[in-house]
């Protein structure tokens, strides 16, 4: 096993210390959502929205808008997580 050396010829402990931290940055590259949770939460988020619209038009108070879309985002995420399945 080789050694790795930075570009100037000379061996150094600190460039083996990142060239180590880089691998393992490499190695451990996962997306930090799935497709399934991403397609959840941007359909919760479209659902939430909608609500929101709708309750600000009947009743024209942003407060209670707000609420409503958040309770209809929120209770849609496990509906839609039953509902679409991969």
């Amino acid at each position: 096993m080789t050694t790795p050396t930075p570009h100037d010829g000379t061996t150094s402990s600190s460039y083996m210390r990142q060239s180590v931290a880089s691998n393992q940055l490499a190695d451990d590259s996962e997306p930090l959502l799935t497709s399934h949770a991403a397609l959840i939460l941007l359909t919760a988020v479209v659902i939430g929205c909608l609500v929101a619209g709708l309750t600000h038009l009947s009743a024209r108070n942003p407060a209670a808008a707000a609420l409503a879309g958040l309770v209809g985002a929120g209770a849609s995420i496990p509906v839609l997580h039953t509902l679409i399945g991969f």
